[in-house]
């Protein structure tokens, strides 16, 4: 064998190998210290510990309060809910069956699993307690680790609004099986109100379910008229660009958009031409109309501050409040902290210590009542968040302005 040839092809083999160990190897993601600190970041954000677990092993436990040693015995397989988290974008919340909540999210490279980050419930404390801390704090631990570059935020983007769209779909042909519409009119006037709606407030993923709804509903029925499908659509997509064009949307743009698309609908021969022309029609659209529209009203993140404020006592959660401003979950976060510099998690704590201090100031209430009054079922938490706000406890607060 040519010498020359042997070094080469062992070395190339060599890179390949020391790839592919670097690929399954968490360190190459997120260093010892970087968990370190992450973990010490959440435990003050949420009052929950954090472990990092590669397959079902134990690496690095800053969660000392959960056995996770017997994860198998509480019929947890943490490899499994590590996989699931990835696959539908978010982070992956179970029950053992002692009745305690776990949850994660993936230490991903690329697409590929390299570990996962885990915590879970104070054993004693029951979900109920916990309320819908276990939902906010499950999110906040994976905004940290996009934070630290270990989880892939735009894959688990996309895993998401692929989950929901596969959701949608499934609510759709449900839907269909449920309701017997008579013909494809009577199904779009139905939706319509809803899809105008979501075209003037610029909502795509409201918009693209609305259209897929339909569809879904149209070819269910199976006994339709080409003809009078084609008649149906291009009445929805006239529909479309007049609403886009009253909120803004550029009609020269839109017109570029339509004639072209308009030169191929006449020569559709089927309904499955129709689908496909209508789908990438509709990307078209969104893409060169609803980023025209303005999404947001001026008064939308006034809404989510008010709405907040008026609901301190209660387990208020991020995506509760984006439902109260008509917007998605994600747009509604860039948007928040972009408006008030602050993410939706820490307005809300500075929001609630406020309101403790006022408490402290103007009545008699002891501190746990307080702590209640103004959201933290937990006594701990509250201290902790407090000083972290103020400087002091919540103790020395009150004996500081007396």
């Amino acid at each position: 064998m040519n010498f020359r040839y042997f070094c080469v092809h062992n070395y190339r083999f060599f890179c390949y190998l020391c790839n592919s160990m670097a690929a399954k190897n968490w360190k190459y993601v997120l260093s010892p210290n970087e968990f370190e600190e992450l973990a010490e970041r959440y435990m003050l954000s949420t009052n929950f510990g954090a472990v990092l677990v590669s397959g079902n092993q134990v690496v690095i436990n800053r969660c000392i309060y959960y056995p996770w040693y017997r994860s198998q015995d509480r019929e947890l397989d943490l490899s499994q809910m590590v996989q699931e988290g990835l696959r539908w974008g978010e982070p992956n919340i179970s029950l053992d069956n002692e009745g305690l909540y776990v949850w994660c999210v993936p230490v991903n490279l690329n697409d590929e699993i390299v570990a996962g980050i885990f915590s879970a419930v104070h054993p004693g404390r029951s979900g109920e307690e916990w309320g819908s801390m276990i939902s906010q704090a499950a999110w906040t631990l994976l905004e940290l680790t996009c934070q630290y570059n270990a989880c892939n935020s735009s894959l688990m983007q996309r895993n998401r609004e692929r989950g929901r769209a596969n959701a949608y779909k499934a609510e759709a042909i449900h839907s269909a099986k449920q309701n017997l519409f008579r013909d494809s009119r009577e199904i779009y006037l139905q939706e319509e109100f809803g899809l105008l709606s979501a075209i003037r407030k610029g909502d795509k993923e409201r918009a693209r379910s609305i259209i897929n709804r339909i569809l879904l509903r149209v070819y269910s029925l199976e006994s339709e008229d080409l003809d009078l499908l084609k008649a149906l659509v291009l009445e929805m997509v006239v529909l479309m660009y007049r609403t886009a064009v009253d909120k803004g949307a550029n009609p020269r743009d839109l017109l570029g958009v339509n004639s072209s698309y308009l030169k191929e609908f006449h020569e559709i021969s089927d309904d499955v031409e129709l689908s496909h022309w209508l789908t990438r029609w509709l990307e078209d659209f969104i893409s060169t109309s609803l980023d025209q529209v303005a999404p947001t009203p001026p008064d939308s993140i006034a809404l989510a501050l008010e709405h907040m404020k008026n609901n301190l006592d209660q387990p208020i959660t991020r995506d509760e409040v984006a439902r109260a401003c008509n917007m998605s979950y994600g747009y509604f976060s860039k948007v928040f902290h972009h408006r008030t510099g602050h993410t939706f998690t820490d307005l809300l704590n500075h929001f609630r210590v406020e309101k403790a201090c006022a408490l402290m100031d103007e009545t008699n209430l002891n501190i746990n009542q307080i702590a209640l009054d103004c959201g933290f079922n937990d006594q701990s938490y509250f201290t902790k968040v407090f000083r972290r706000y103020t400087g002091v406890t919540p103790k020395q607060y009150r004996v500081n302005s007396a």
